[in-house]
């Protein structure tokens, strides 16, 4: 049984998905839309 690097990079990949999507959440439901807007806008400026 061995897994390909593709099927491993894909699993990765969609994990980090998930997890950046749950962390979203969280933050949005502890300190509303505003902070995560905050938080972007100080990453891309």
């Amino acid at each position: 049984m061995s897994v390909s690097w593709q099927a491993l990079l894909l699993w990765a990949s969609a994990s980090l998905v998930v997890a950046a999507t749950a962390v979203s959440f969280v933050l949005w439901g502890m300190n509303g839309p505003a902070y995560l807007v905050d938080l972007i806008a100080a990453y891309c400026l």
